[in-house]
């Protein structure tokens, strides 16, 4: 069992790499517009990670990625709130769809970036790190993760940050509430695992609405009181 765990995590790592060789191709040598790149991506990605996890009976991405489907659906709307309602994010036009004022592909972005982080979680369990360790690394990852995300695709034309306190494009003040988004996905992901699908559609509403209360705590405390 342990190599065949080894196996699943070597090619799994395969997988990330050439997805990440990939996108860099298809962002430096397709004429394709912004947003259809990263729509392309994104359903790859998914396509391609169910395909692998059923060809090769990989229990474990598999559960990952049908816990995180529904909440990266969900992670449209604090998308919308902090660009409609706080105004301090916003998704150019890109080629691709709206939902309300959010660029459609981010309904499968999300995905992506969490579940790195979950698995992450789960294999540093199995290597005997206790679950307070298995947090703390999740939240530092989360932080280098995310903070690269918010500081390097705005210069691809995707989403950006205004009117508010950011170094080289990344906001602070959403820096924290990503750090407890991992964190959060993967302690409720170990938690309901094995519960019902409409359970965990219903856990995954809670995330979202979680991390819209975290956004707006810390963008208070960031940008109109400290």
């Amino acid at each position: 069992m342990k190599k065949l765990d080894l196996l699943e995590e070597s090619l799994l790592a395969v997988f990330m790499v050439v997805f990440g060789l990939a996108a860099l191709l298809v962002f430096k040598y397709t004429s394709y517009e912004v947003g259809w790149k990263f729509f392309i991506l994104t359903a790859s990605f998914h396509i391609f990670l169910v395909i692998l996890a059923k060809s090769l009976r990989w229990y474990l991405p598999f559960s990952i990625w049908k816990f995180l489907a529904p909440l990266s659906l969900f992670m449209v709307f604090p998308d919308w709130f902090l660009s409609e309602v706080l105004g301090v994010l916003v998704f150019p036009e890109d080629g691709f769809p709206k939902i309300g004022t959010v660029s459609g592909y981010m309904a499968g972005l999300w995905s992506i970036p969490l579940f790195i982080l979950v698995y992450t979680g789960i294999k540093l369990e199995e290597r005997s790190v206790s679950i307070v360790g298995a947090c703390l690394w999740i939240g530092f990852f989360s932080l280098i993760i995310f903070g690269i995300s918010e500081a390097t695709l705005w210069q691809m034309g995707s989403w950006y940050a205004q009117n508010v306190k950011q170094t080289h494009g990344a906001a602070h003040y959403v820096l924290i509430p990503e750090m407890v988004l991992g964190v959060v996905s993967y302690l409720t992901y170990q938690g309901f695992a094995q519960s019902p699908f409409l359970v965990q559609v219903g856990v995954s509403f809670l995330i979202m609405i979680q991390y819209i209360g975290n956004l707006g705590f810390f963008y208070l405390l960031f940008e109109r009181i400290l």
